[in-house]
């Protein structure tokens, strides 16, 4: 960027060059020729005064070389002791004859008495800049001369006060050199201090490389012996910018370049293209070139920039700027509380974006810009100290934030965001149009740009607006935590609840393109009612979809009746899929709930348990609203392996003092088939496919069996009473029922099985089409059809039919009942018959 500084250095040069050594040169000569030449006019002191034609010359020599040439065309002496000087050139020759300064006027008087030197009227200089002759010889101009380098000056009303060594006027100075001119309102020079001061309305314009610049001062001071020049209320402005300073101080070479510029009191630079720069105080340091070199800005440094496709702002107590030798912008470092602020739009109809760095320090690396020579725009930048950067798009409502000890971002062509890194104690926040809430953590944090909206390419609800930048991808490494919330419709009519979703991992990536996260290393992903842990687990942001993979383990939370944790839902997978259920939509009851696939492989599926229950099969499915698992898998075997608590003989509860009696726990019954549901709010379990039934007393198959689960047992108020494991005092299928209990829970307490039964007992072997378990009072009931009615064999006695067959498994009795052969003939038609065999 064209610096404030550059062209402070401009205004203030030309005020040194032009203004100060100008006038205070054209000043100490007067001084200095008059004291020492016309007043010594009456003497000759060594001088060479010979009369011409023309009038009156004046040459003075020192060791060979001519000093001065003085030409009056009349000289007047007054009886008063005045002299009169009439036509005066006066001819000033460099200590080394490299340069040739001329003074001239109408009239000049000289007071001898009093010691006062006046020049009445205009008085002209032509100060030449050192010869550029290849020989070093001078090279005499007519008086008015144009050579390149001459410095013009007229004014009137000079007065040299030689008591007090001081020359002055109070009237209008004009000055030139090549394209630039300048005027001020009175001046006095002191020849013991050495110090020039324009008294009012110092002005200066013209053209310099830069293009035009017009300068003005109220009051402009140069102190020649220790070569400072002080400026009040100094304002320079060029096609580029307006400088302002209410007290400016430079420090010059004795060849008049600047070495230092101080300013204070509401310094400000206004560039014409937009922009204000504010601050306190400045301080610049300058190239021997004249070119800035190093500018600090102090006492609380503000920068606006507004149009009506962007509002620019920024702030800091400090900025510091560092040139290059060119004088063109490096480096700039704002601290102190600093801050940019930036809101744009690419068209008036388009909405708008923000976006916003801060910190304690921020620390600008500049470079050359397409378009005009001279451009500057940003390369690199890095905050420190609390860094933030946050983009917010109004149109689609998005916004990122991004926080870290230390922030550092590269940037494009155009000021575009290419890529942003941070370290330390790195956070990254994002909300997405749909609300969808995410903070997330790390040690370190890499974010990669591009431009927005590309032609073709359709608007989405991730998109930010046109002419800015959109998030590309998003890496965080180390200590990765994560933080997402989002509102869900559960039921039409019903108010959004919030779902929070935590999660923590080694390394986390976002790919924009996808829109999805990927978690690695040690991966821990937590709702409301779960828990996974895997090696690696892909999020979609949009959807909350998910899979898992790499030793997957999950917990689902189950809460107890007295409102505690109970135990959870445990789940084993080699890989996994997370479905979240969508929002609900018009005409449906309820929205989708939550479901999750969990994968096993070649000899080792994948395992559910809770307690004593267990399930494993190649594919679990478990839909977490309804609490609904499926276990099936591919082939036709029976790949689903299902455990749960059998029921147990009663199990007496004694009194304080009663006896002590011992009782048998429950058992464990081993399911294998084809495919298995599990539906917790029935409490009952299906399996299908075929199904082979196995416990401690014997085992059965089936094409299909479903299992009545008993609520949890409960001891309270039981003291002395018989409970039979596997009872429950709530209702059977009763869907409306509260489903605290725990998942799988409870022992088996009923078993239909149907389809081509067949029961195995110890020295019993039973078939049928249908069989009923009660685990109350271990009956079975074994039935079957007309055409094939059920048969129990006994390895003693032999075979028993009938209409159902009834056993138990504690004994061998055996109750059959039935209908007379000869059913619907003579009296026995109709007529049950029933037959006990007992041993």
């Amino acid at each position: 960027m064209r610096t404030s500084v550059e062209k402070l250095r401009l205004g203030l040069v030309a005020v040194a060059a032009l203004l100060v050594l100008v006038v205070a040169g054209f000043l100490s000569y007067a001084h200095y020729r008059s004291k020492n030449f016309i007043k010594n006019l009456p003497k000759t002191l060594g001088a060479n005064i010979t009369r011409e034609a023309n009038g009156y010359t004046w040459s003075q020599t020192v060791q060979g070389r001519t000093v001065f040439t003085l030409h009056a065309a009349k000289l007047e002496q007054k009886q008063d002791g005045k002299y009169t000087l009439h036509d005066v050139g006066i001819v000033l020759y460099g200590r080394k004859q490299d340069r040739t300064d001329r003074i001239y006027g109408n009239e000049f008087e000289y007071d001898q008495q009093a010691g006062i030197v006046r020049g009445v009227g205009e008085v002209h200089m032509d100060l030449q800049a050192p010869a550029s002759s290849a020989n070093g010889e001078r090279k005499d101009q007519p008086v008015g001369g144009d050579e390149a380098g001459m410095i013009h000056v007229l004014t009137s009303g000079l007065v040299y006060l030689e008591k007090l060594g001081v020359a002055a006027t109070s009237e209008d100075i004009e000055f030139s050199q090549k394209e630039m001119k300048g005027w001020a309102h009175g001046a006095d020079y002191n020849a013991d201090s050495g110090v020039l001061v324009l008294q009012s309305a110092v002005r200066m314009n013209g053209l310099t490389k830069s293009g035009p610049v017009v300068m003005t001062a109220s009051r402009a001071e140069w102190n020649r012996r220790q070569q400072v020049l002080n400026l009040t209320q100094v304002k320079s402005v060029t096609t580029g910018e307006t400088i302002e300073a209410e007290h400016a101080v430079v420090n010059l070479t004795q060849a008049g370049q600047p070495q230092r510029m101080e300013a204070d009191g509401h310094v400000s630079v206004a560039r014409a293209e937009g922009g204000l720069l504010q601050s306190a105080r400045a301080d610049v340091a300058f190239w021997p070139n004249g070119k800035a070199k190093d500018a600090r800005f102090n006492g609380g440094v503000v920068y606006t920039d507004d149009d009506d496709a962007k509002h620019a702002r920024g702030t800091s107590d400090a900025a510091h700027v560092v040139f290059d030798g060119a004088g063109l912008a490096d480096r700039m470092v704002m601290t102190g509380g600093a801050e940019l602020q930036m809101r744009q739009k690419a068209a008036a109809s388009d909405a708008w974006s923000q976006k916003n760095v801060s910190g304690q320090t921020v620390d600008v690396a500049l470079g050359a810009a397409a378009g005009p020579a001279g451009k500057r725009q940003i390369r690199d930048a890095e905050a420190t100290g609390g860094a933030r950067v946050v983009a917010v798009s109004e149109g689609v409502k998005t916004r990122t934030e991004m926080t870290g000890d230390d922030l550092k971002a590269h940037f494009l062509a155009g000021n575009r965001v290419e890529r942003v890194e941070g370290t330390g104690h790195t956070v990254l926040h994002q909300l997405n149009a749909e609300g969808v809430d995410e903070v997330s953590s790390g040690d370190t944090t890499e974010l990669l740009f591009r431009a927005a909206t590309v032609k073709g390419r359709a608007k989405t609800a991730s998109s930010v607006a046109a002419g800015a930048e959109e998030l590309v991808s998003a890496v965080q490494v180390g200590h990765v935590s994560t933080v997402r919330k989002r509102m869900k419709v559960k039921t039409v009519g019903a108010a959004p609840v919030l779902v929070e979703e935590r999660a923590t991992a080694d390394r986390a990536a976002f790919d924009a393109d996808l829109d999805q996260v990927t978690l690695t290393g040690g991966v821990q992903l937590t709702n409301v009612g779960s828990t996974l842990w895997g090696g690696k687990v892909v999020v979609e942001r949009g959807t909350g979809n998910a899979t898992a993979e790499g030793g997957v383990r999950v917990n689902y939370a189950q809460v107890a009746k007295d409102g505690k944790d109970g135990e959870p839902v445990h789940v084993l997978a080699d890989h996994a899929e997370l479905k979240r259920g969508t929002p609900v939509v018009k005409g449906a009851k309820n929205a989708p709930d939550d479901v999750a696939f969990f994968y096993g492989v070649t000899g080792k599926p994948a395992r559910l348990w809770q307690g004593g229950s267990q399930v494993q099969a190649p594919v679990l499915k478990f839909e977490e609203g309804v609490k609904r698992l499926t276990a099936n898998g591919p082939g036709p075997g029976m790949v689903v392996h299902t455990v749960l608590v059998g029921a147990a003989k009663a199990v007496v509860v004694p009194k304080a003092d009663a006896p002590k009696k011992d009782g048998k726990g429950p058992g464990v019954v081993r399911v294998a088939s084809r495919e298995m549901v599990y539906t917790d709010g029935l409490r009952e379990v299906v399996f299908s496919g075929g199904v082979v039934v196995e416990d401690a007393g014997g085992s059965m198959k089936a094409q299909k069996a479903t299992a009545y689960l008993s609520q949890p047992p409960s001891t309270a108020g039981a003291v002395g009473k018989t409970l039979e494991v596997g009872s429950s005092a709530a209702p059977r299928n009763d869907k409306t029922a509260k489903t605290d209990q725990p998942f799988l829970g409870g022992s088996v307490e009923r078993v239909v099985a149907v389809g081509k039964v067949e029961i195995d007992q110890p020295g019993k072997h039973g078939a049928g089409e249908e069989l009923v378990y009660t685990a109350s009072d271990q009956m079975f009931v074994l039935t079957g059809t007309k055409e094939t009615p059920p048969r129990m064999e006994d390895e003693t006695r032999g075979t028993v039919t009938g209409e159902s067959i009834r056993f138990h498994s504690g004994d061998d009795s055996v109750v059959v009942t039935g209908e007379s052969i000869e059913q619907g003939k003579g009296k026995a038609a109709g007529k049950r018959t029933e037959t006990r065999v007992k041993q």
